[in-house]
């Protein structure tokens, strides 16, 4: 039995429909993000003009993978097609090109499939279940131990088949687990954190926004002063 194990928190990820979740906080577009600081180059650099915090732009969380992670994903055996697989492959590329863009020195490395749960330092396995919650198409849970070790456990719904939504779903996923909250009120095709239109229905993103990769970068930059840079080609 392990020791001291404990759920950092569980982010329940995407909704059917979208009015029956809670509002998220709106800010003006050129305030800095929560808890941003001077220190930084992304918590100094002013957000893009095109980012509007609940409209267009989500928002910070408290916990995201450790500067210099190489996140291995691992998929539980039998799970998912080899289409399927590439789908997620899709993302998880699109989101490492992000974060070497922004100096995060986060990676996301696949490494196959597994028999059960990997419960290793920076892993996430992905897996076919339920999603704690009603209308919930995917789930991210994070755990981690007194000695430091965090890895993650994805949820994705067998309601889930459509390829595009996969991908959709991965980088809303792979988001929550670099500091992005969800944003429920935020329009469609915006941002990786908005909700889905149905189980098949992504949010019509399969790579992180220019307001996405800002508010990552500013994640990490408050968290070590200044490793993490911001250069955003701003959108039209």
């Amino acid at each position: 039995m392990r020791l001291f194990l404990y759920s950092l928190f569980v982010v329940s990820c995407l909704s059917l429909l979208l009015w029956t979740r809670p509002t998220a906080a709106v800010a003006a577009a050129e305030s800095p993000l929560p808890g941003a600081t001077s220190g930084g180059d992304a918590a100094s650099t002013p957000m893009p003009k095109q980012c509007r915090l609940g409209k267009t732009s989500t928002q910070i969380l408290g916990w995201r993978w450790k500067p210099g992670t190489r996140v291995r994903i691992y998929y539980l055996k039998n799970n998912f097609s080899e289409a399927e697989k590439e789908a997620f492959s899709r993302a998880i590329n699109n989101w490492n090109k992000a974060l070497k863009e922004i100096d995060s020195r986060v990676v996301f490395m696949i490494d196959g499939e597994r028999e059960g749960a990997v419960e290793t330092d920076g892993s996430i396995t992905v897996l076919r279940g339920i999603p704690k919650g009603k209308d919930q198409v995917g789930q991210l849970r994070f755990f981690s131990l007194s000695n430091g070790v965090m890895y993650a456990t994805m949820i994705i719904s067998p309601d889930v088949t459509d390829l595009n939504a996969l991908t959709s779903l991965m980088t809303h996923e792979i988001g929550h687990s670099l500091g992005l909250a969800d944003c429920y009120e935020c329009k469609r095709g915006t941002t990786a954190m908005a909700a889905f239109k149905g189980s098949n229905k992504g949010n019509d993103v399969y790579e992180p926004s220019e307001c996405d990769k800002y508010v990552v970068a500013a994640g990490f930059a408050n968290e070590t002063g200044a490793q993490a840079r911001v250069v955003l080609t701003e959108q039209k």
